[in-house]
């Protein structure tokens, strides 16, 4: 019993001590820094991101504001948590596929599928993402190459699109990868023509009956 007693007082007696030490201002000061020092050491760590390889970043605040740098693949930068985002733009070419209806001369629907491979021009990516957002690909074919597309398409009938000659058909083809190719230069983006692939289906397979 002596002995457990014994352990219990230079612990009760630390406890006083420390309780006494916090007790004065100036040591109150210090441990204020010393928990603020260690806050700010814990923020600035969760502050420095690293840009993924193949990436290169872009840092947008909570308004939507983008700083004005572009920063290199594997560069390290800091962003403020909770007020600062990096976001990683991918910098190699990326493959994107697009399905979707469009309206034919002839008032049906004919189904166009797109392959296409996109990259961006490195010091337009700010820009790009301010238009089209992180997956620029997907966002640039939703609002451009659907204007483009559907431009051509109402041009001709479905039988024309989908059994018409096979010179017809190419000329359409070669017609929405000119517009796609404008649109692309304009938005300072890349596109691999000779890997641009459309094809038309009947959605309801009506034409084969």
């Amino acid at each position: 019993g002596s002995s457990l007693g014994k352990a219990r007082q230079p612990m009760s007696g630390r406890i006083a001590r420390i309780a006494a030490w916090l007790r004065q201002t100036e040591n109150q000061k210090n441990f204020a820094r010393m928990v603020g020092g260690l806050g700010f050491f814990g923020l600035a760590l969760l502050s420095m991101k690293r840009v993924i390889p193949g990436h290169v970043g872009i840092i947008e605040d909570m308004n939507g504001v983008l700083r004005p740098y572009i920063y290199d693949d594997g560069q390290l930068v800091i962003a403020i948590p909770i007020w600062q985002r990096l976001h990683n733009i991918r910098l190699i070419p990326v493959k994107k596929r697009f399905i979707k209806e469009f309206a034919t001369k002839d008032g049906r629907d004919v189904e166009v599928r797109l392959l296409c491979r996109l990259q961006p021009k490195v010091h337009w990516v700010p820009e790009i993402y301010y238009k089209f957002g992180k997956d620029y690909g997907r966002g640039f074919l939703e609002k451009e190459a659907s204007v483009d597309i559907s431009e051509v398409v109402k041009n001709y009938t479905l039988a024309e699109l989908v059994s018409g000659p096979e010179d017809t058909v190419e000329a359409i083809i070669q017609e929405i990868t000119d517009r796609l190719k404008d649109a692309c230069a304009f938005h300072k983006i890349k596109i691999a023509e000779e890997e641009t692939t459309i094809v038309f289906l009947d959605p309801e397979g009506t034409l084969e009956e």
